[in-house]
């Protein structure tokens, strides 16, 4: 593990996706940025322009690019020696029918199934 010495925030939504972050590593690199600091990342409500209000916190949301595209924006910081920073906040999730337990909790009331949450997002360290 590295310590930040110098970040760099991204706010990911609003036409920002992994793809176009990608094309940012190497003005990142020249400005000696050691770690880009991601905004939330997770399947967030429909119309989300922040991404604070996670409809689905086991996936990673497919309008950034996806499991696939962060992958590949992970891969094109390391290669530049840019560590990674991402802005999880598990309180922050949609009261909206988006969120599947939401939309239980409306549904059945008290009689709504616990939640399952995923111990691995997959994410390559």
């Amino acid at each position: 593990m590295t310590f930040p010495t110098a970040t760099y925030r991204l706010q990911f939504r609003n036409g920002m996706t992994f793809d176009r972050a990608i094309d940012l590593v190497p003005h990142l690199n020249r400005l000696g940025v050691s770690h880009l600091y991601c905004s939330p990342i997770f399947t967030a409500a429909a119309g989300s322009t922040h991404g604070y209000d996670i409809a689905d916190p086991n996936e990673i949301d497919p309008d950034l690019g996806g499991r696939d595209g962060f992958d590949r924006l992970a891969n094109a910081l390391r290669a530049a020696d840019i560590g990674v920073i991402l802005d999880i906040v598990p309180n922050h999730l949609a009261a909206s029918l988006d969120n599947a337990w939401w939309r239980s909790v409306v549904e059945w009331g008290p009689r709504a199934p616990m939640p399952v949450i995923s111990t691995s997002t997959g994410a390559s360290g």
